[in-house]
């Protein structure tokens, strides 16, 4: 007990920077959870959309390997969701295991009060905030306009130079290629099928081989076809018709390479906070003031809440009681969830113009702000005793009581049966 004494009175200079033994205690209790729980949620938030990326390239018929450098480019997307999500549970976990370790008894009895605990953590949520501000306001618009422009390049101009066997592929206007088998250059192919339905009109094309030729002027490719037969459907009232073939030209070319890709900005999301700032004030902006103030403010809100989540949560994860700690961790996720949703319904409240974005992006802040706060102050004197915990149980009793109550007649009855 005298190391620990020691431990908790090594610096009794408060701040919220870990500047003492304790402080640098309460941030290594942190940290460890909220980077396993950071790198576990980013991983499954990548591989539900790789699997996505992975479906449009394969159906495309671009190639596969590029879902690595669009996955690269979703890093910062999600990052930003993910973060504050890591830091919650890592408060969490730092707080609840001092509190079943009997940890934090210690360090109250020795005059350690819980508001010098989250201090530190409020601090490095400062940091996090800023950090998360720099990836969503910096990094996040241009690896979005990064991920866009790979794969309008890579899908809507796949089918350029190769055709992967036995794959419908979707090249544009309606048309879908497909091929029974292709050679290792993937310019030569076996059993072709073609469906073109541009202009409301379908025809299809069968042919026993084809090749993917560069055109005379050297710009585009077109499809040389041999041994065919093409159908095409007429107008409503018409007859169809068909024709064979030996040798035929497809009558669609081909781009060699995709044209370029238009400029960054297109989307107020694409934009840095530097450049949002820039068009709010400009005479004639790219998109609507009220679309530009939404995402500027939202931005600055999603950051700002990951200060407020120790005073949070720290009281929530102050219990020994199991029952009432998993009902904390089920409390803590909800209200997160709650705010989450309150902050999206506000900037999409805010994009549409119903509310001013400084009342309907601020709003759900002010609120996390105000139950944190409120949480915090009623709950510090007794460690897992907090006003929502006192509410929980209330229900639980009421819940129990009805639950009695409606069993009762149930049990006179099988009493009854037994004696009987």
């Amino acid at each position: 007990m005298a190391l620990s004494v020691n431990l908790f009175r090594s610096d009794q200079r408060a701040s919220f920077f870990p500047t003492g033994l304790l402080e640098r205690y309460v941030i290594g209790l942190t940290l460890k959870p909220m980077l396993i729980a950071l790198t576990v949620v980013l991983l499954g938030l990548l591989m539900e959309r790789v699997l996505r990326i992975v479906d449009v390239l394969a159906v495309a018929g671009a190639p596969v390997i590029l879902v690595f450098a669009l996955s690269a480019n979703l890093i910062p997307h999600y990052l930003g969701f993910a973060a504050p999500a890591a830091f919650a549970l890592g408060v969490f976990s730092a707080f609840s295991r001092m509190s079943n370790g009997a940890e934090l008894e210690s360090m109250m009895a020795t005059g350690v009060s819980v508001w010098r605990l989250v201090k530190p953590l409020v601090g490095l949520g400062v940091l996090l905030a800023l950090a998360n501000l720099v990836v969503m306001g910096f990094l996040d618009p241009y690896s979005r306009y990064a991920y866009r422009e790979i794969l309008n390049q890579s899908v809507t101009y796949a089918w350029r130079a190769h055709a992967p066997a036995a794959t419908f592929i979707s090249v544009r206007d309606g048309l879908t290629v497909t091929a029974d088998e292709v050679d290792n250059t993937g310019r030569r192919l076996k059993g072709v099928f073609i469906e073109d339905r541009a202009n409301g009109r379908e025809t299809l094309t069968t042919a026993a081989g084809g090749t993917l030729e560069v055109t005379p002027d050297g710009k585009q490719l077109q499809l040389r076809l041999h041994k065919g037969f093409v159908l095409r459907n007429a107008e409503v009232g018409g007859r169809p018709s068909s024709a064979r073939f030996n040798d035929l030209v497809f009558d669609k070319k081909f781009a060699l390479e995709a044209p370029p890709f238009r400029p960054r900005g297109g989307d107020e999301r694409e934009l840095s906070m530097t450049e949002l700032w820039s068009e709010m004030g400009a005479a004639a902006p790219v998109q609507p003031y009220r679309e530009l103030s939404a995402e500027f403010h939202a931005r600055i809100v999603r950051s700002l809440a990951m200060i407020f989540l120790p005073i949070l949560i720290a009281p929530l994860s102050m219990t020994m009681r199991r029952q009432s700690r998993f009902a904390n961790i089920a409390l803590a996720a909800a209200l997160l969830l709650a705010f989450q949703n309150l902050a999206q319904v506000g900037e999409t409240l805010a994009h549409k113009g119903v509310l001013p974005a400084i009342i309907a992006c601020w709003a759900p802040l002010a609120a996390l702000a105000a139950i944190s706060f409120w949480l915090f102050a009623t709950s510090t004197d007794r460690p897992g005793d907090t006003a929502l915990s006192r509410m929980l149980d209330r229900v639980n009793a009421v819940a129990a009581a009805i639950g009695n109550a409606i069993l009762a007649p149930f049990r006179r009855l099988r009493r009854a049966a037994a004696k009987g």
